[in-house]
């Protein structure tokens, strides 16, 4: 069902007094509706978001539309065995908007597969944020399912000369549990041209200084992709429905504005989100 504006005021005020950065003096949150969806409607909102990437059709894997939905509260991508290769799943936002200034984070369960359960951004001409690209049973590497894998690119000048800036081997751990064994709120602030700042649980674990700036809007990305590094995933995986989904539980974008209304932010996380007790698992069996 729809969110109502109270609803969203509601959300402002209640989660997001926890969730965000402190703002600067003299400035405040506001919460961005096109980049935000708490995705208890019965379908994807289409005014926000599509079910594929506009210009890219996916790595190792090619995203397919029907592999995309919004069930129990939460919006779903799977991963499966195509006639062609892997069957895998993409969700854009509609439009190029998440600029400079902005903060992001979303509550992900990622897959118990060797596949990413990415949350990133991107324009297609100079830059790309990638807030998580986990794995959440990588076939190598198998550690890197308690981190949360970041980088940045930037390509104005080819890809063949890509600025980039992966952060994997220091990255955060994430503790008690791995990506694909509960939810966690990941978070982005692109605070100016040369500074990207990440989150986890609403606290800061890394900050980037970018060599070149940052200044095209981007999109919003959710989706899946194969990792050589990490290993193909495993065809049982790819055919259990428990292992082979993303769940984003919500996503929530603010930018700062000029005055005094909205709200300031601060450290840590809404008590609603935290994880100390083992969540609930969201991987029912579906409809799909």
């Amino acid at each position: 069902m729809k969110k109502s504006l109270f609803t969203w005021a509601f959300i402002c005020i209640s989660f997001s007094l926890w969730s965000q950065p402190k703002a600067p003096t003299g400035k405040s949150w506001e919460l961005v509706e096109t980049l935000s969806d708490e995705f208890n409607a019965n379908s994807l909102d289409s005014k926000k978001w599509r079910n594929y990437h506009p210009y890219w059709t996916g790595r190792g894997s090619t995203f397919r539309p029907y592999n995309v939905w919004v069930e129990n509260g939460s919006l779903r991508l799977k991963s499966t065995r195509g006639k062609k290769g892997i069957d895998a799943a993409c969700v854009s936002s509609q439009n190029p908007k998440f600029e400079k200034g902005y903060y992001s984070e979303a509550r992900i369960w990622c897959p118990s597969m060797s596949m990413t359960g990415a949350y990133w951004f991107q324009n297609r001409s100079e830059s790309e944020i990638d807030v998580i690209e986990n794995f959440g049973k990588p076939t190598n590497h198998t550690k890197d399912r308690y981190r949360m894998l970041v980088n940045t690119h930037y390509f104005a000048n080819g890809w063949e000369n890509d600025e980039k800036s992966p952060w994997h081997n220091g990255s955060a751990i994430l503790k008690p549990y791995a990506c694909d064994e509960t939810y966690y709120v990941y978070g982005v602030w692109w605070k100016d041209e040369h500074t990207i700042i990440f989150y986890l649980d609403g606290k800061e674990v890394h900050r980037v200084t970018t060599k070149s700036e940052f200044t095209q809007p981007m999109y919003m990305f959710f989706d899946m992709e194969v990792f050589g590094w990490w290993g193909a995933p495993k065809e049982e995986d790819l055919a259990d429905s428990t292992k082979n989904t993303q769940y984003v539980d919500w996503v929530r974008t603010f930018k700062l504005r000029h005055d005094k209304r909205g709200i300031t932010g601060g450290e840590g996380i809404s008590k609603g989100d935290k994880n100390t007790d083992y969540p609930k698992d969201p991987r029912q069996k579906t409809s799909k």
